[in-house]
């Protein structure tokens, strides 16, 4: 392997069937074509041809290759043994990094423009190999006072996994774009009162109609401005489960990646 240089760029590994995130200084570059490929040691050719090899690099104590099969730090998607690495979470034990998360953290770490403001998606639509294809997820509601007629209403507010990841203990506001998927999955599992009273709606507070709750009495407005007020301090205070969970759905995993992630890697807001 001395003839093949270490790489000086953190990537994905550009075998096939690999999706071992190498970082600057662990594997090797190798040239193919007119461009560089990056390789993690153990599919690295050889030289003179493809074939595993052995390191030009030493392993980072940033990440490992993943010998346990368990849920993505960070989507709780669910990641075979030997798919994805491990990485250091804020407590300081190892989680399991799925290859989707892996990709945009180092986009978001390098913080290239072109990355920033380009047209590729960063979140693929064909499940990567070794991810579970699905995801359950709970659908979390409010039920609070409406602020026209004071009767009670119920707010679609949240999006949870059933099995999060320990590191993952918040769950996500639902935006216009969440609501679009969701309404209909409400509507076919019996809450057609709820499902209806999501829809396009006139506000005065930001001078256009968007997508939002309303009340299933009176048809209201419920503004997410004092929804989401409302649902961070009952969240805060006393955790996820002081919401509601209307429905468990199984959603495919580039969807639910969305909402983490947002097609930029801004991510949907942490009910926190």
């Amino acid at each position: 392997m001395g003839g093949l240089p270490s790489n000086k760029y953190a990537a994905v590994c550009a075998a096939g069937h690999c999706t071992v995130y190498v970082q600057v200084g662990a594997g090797v570059r190798v040239r193919q074509g007119d461009r560089w490929q990056v390789y993690c040691p153990a599919d690295a050719p050889q030289e003179g041809g493809a074939g595993a090899g052995q390191s030009a690099g030493t392993a980072t104590a940033h990440s490992a290759a993943n010998r346990f099969a368990g849920p993505c730090m960070e989507c709780s998607v669910q990641v075979e043994a030997g798919a994805g690495v491990l990485v250091p979470g804020d407590d300081g034990k190892r989680g399991v990094q799925c290859p989707v998360c892996q990709v945009v953290a180092f986009r978001c770490e390098r913080w290239d423009e072109s990355d920033q403001f380009g047209t590729d998606p960063w979140i693929p639509d064909a499940v990567l190999p070794g991810c579970a294809p699905a995801i359950s997820l709970r659908i979390l509601a409010l039920s609070r006072e409406c602020w026209k007629c004071k009767e009670s209403t119920v707010c679609v507010v949240g999006l949870y996994p059933m099995h999060p990841a320990r590191t993952d203990r918040w769950a996500r506001w639902v935006d216009k774009d969440v609501l679009v998927w969701v309404r209909p999955l409400l509507a076919g599992a019996g809450f057609e009162k709820i499902a209806e009273s999501i829809k396009p709606r006139w506000s005065s507070t930001v001078n256009g109609r968007y997508l939002s709750n309303g009340c299933q009495r009176c048809d209201a407005l419920q503004g997410d401005f004092p929804v989401e007020e409302a649902v961070f301090d009952l969240v805060r205070e006393d955790g996820v489960d002081a919401l509601d969970t209307l429905l468990v759905v199984e959603v495919p995993t580039p969807m639910w990646q969305r909402v983490v992630h947002g097609e930029r890697g801004s991510g949907s807001a942490l009910l926190m």
